[in-house]
């Protein structure tokens, strides 16, 4: 869909969406040695327990430093064409402008729309590959071929060659995948995105006082940011 811009406040998506970001920053330090741990794996194993699975995986779907001036909440669906749309249009532009500048702290919250019949199974390969600290190579898979696993009856086999391209072992993330280990992940984001009343993608929260829905361009981004990064006394992105 095409964008719109508009400011907040939003009291209920914000108290909807503060709640899960409450959540991920207590895992952020039960769960940072383990990540680091097994990173040295010549092939990264998804983690036999169904917690520190659950845990390693809502750490991975964030970006950027934690103290950044400016949070930005993208509500996603990988079978959105729309936000594939933008992921191949303006995310790496935000990046290299503002996440990697230390500016924008960003979460990747999925809202597997039900009217996609393989949002939510994709969105379980997602976390299960961030249960390996790499959900961010697999995000960009899954949009990258949308068009070859979205139409399939059962992507199954084609996620599971997707991870092994960026070296997670088969045999732990299939089982991760088959046995809906991360469910209970998705489940949380859906339902905590329909309280706040969304119910398209993409949508951006971006701080606490904008909201912007539709796959928006990098100029109508950079503009919303550059005025909350003025607002909170820090510095436009560089020119």
């Amino acid at each position: 869909m095409n964008a719109r811009f508009r400011f907040g406040p939003f009291p209920a998506a914000r108290g909807a969406v503060a709640g899960l970001l409450s959540g991920i920053v207590l895992v952020v330090a039960g769960c940072a040695a383990e990540a680091e741990a097994g990173s040295t794996q010549e092939r990264s194993i998804v983690p036999p327990d169904a917690q520190v699975a659950r845990e390693r995986a809502d750490r991975s779907r964030i970006k950027g430093e934690e103290g950044a001036p400016v949070r930005v909440v993208e509500i996603s669906d990988f079978q959105c064409p729309y936000c594939r749309q933008f992921h191949e249009q303006t995310l790496t532009k935000i990046d290299s402008a503002y996440i990697s500048e230390g500016k924008v702290s960003y979460l990747w919250i999925a809202y597997a729309n039900p009217g996609h019949p393989q949002a939510f199974v994709s969105t379980e390969a997602a976390y299960c590959a961030g249960a390996t600290g790499k959900f961010w190579p697999m995000h960009d898979i899954l949009f990258e071929r949308q068009d070859e696993w979205s139409g399939a009856a059962d992507p199954y086999e084609l996620f599971v060659g997707y991870a092994e391209e960026i070296d997670i072992d088969p045999e732990s993330f299939g089982s991760c995948v088959r046995n809906s280990t991360l469910a209970p992940l998705v489940l949380r984001d859906y339902t905590s995105v329909t309280q706040a009343g969304i119910s398209s993608t993409p949508y951006f929260i971006l701080g606490d006082s904008v909201a912007l829905r539709g796959a928006a361009d990098f100029g109508t981004f950079s503009s919303a940011i550059d005025t909350l990064l003025v607002l909170r006394g820090g510095n436009t992105r560089p020119q």
